[in-house]
């Protein structure tokens, strides 16, 4: 979809890198949970510097070239796995014993037993409409001939 943000033109805005990021919340947290209030203070000195409007020129152009490098790989990663999920799903399937499972399946819900009840039901139903029918039929009949 053109213009959104996995379309390799559409370069979104620069973000630090994950892994600056997850080690920031992973030093941010450790902080919290030792009770380290000076820690989480840091978290907030070093918000200005993860803006990327404070970054100097070199470094937002680097983070620029990532961000499109980051977005090229989004884009193959998604072909790439569109072309390949196919072929590994038919590979599970040929793998499966489709008809063992089936035949487990009909075991163990009794399927047999399940038509044959239904089946009676049914065929009562159908016994207990033939005979109204007919009934109806001998009513018309009757009244004809008399």
């Amino acid at each position: 979809m053109p213009g959104s943000r996995n379309d390799p033109a559409q370069v979104p805005e620069p973000v630090p890198a994950d892994v600056v990021i997850a080690l920031a919340a992973g030093v941010a947290g450790a902080g919290l949970r030792l009770g380290g209030h000076v820690i989480a203070g840091l978290g907030v000195a070093l918000r200005p510097a993860l803006s990327t409007q404070h970054w100097p020129r070199p470094v937002q152009d680097l983070a620029m070239t990532g961000a499109r490098l980051r977005c090229r790989a989004q884009a193959a990663t998604k072909a790439t796995f569109r072309r390949a999920a196919p072929a590994v799903v038919m590979a599970v399937l040929d793998e499966l014993d489709l008809a063992g499972i089936v035949r487990e399946v009909v075991y163990e819900i009794d399927l047999p037993e399940i038509i044959r009840a239904s089946g009676g039901s049914l065929a009562g139903q159908m016994v207990r409409e033939a005979r109204v029918r007919i009934m109806a039929a001998d009513d018309v009949v009757g009244r004809h001939r008399t």
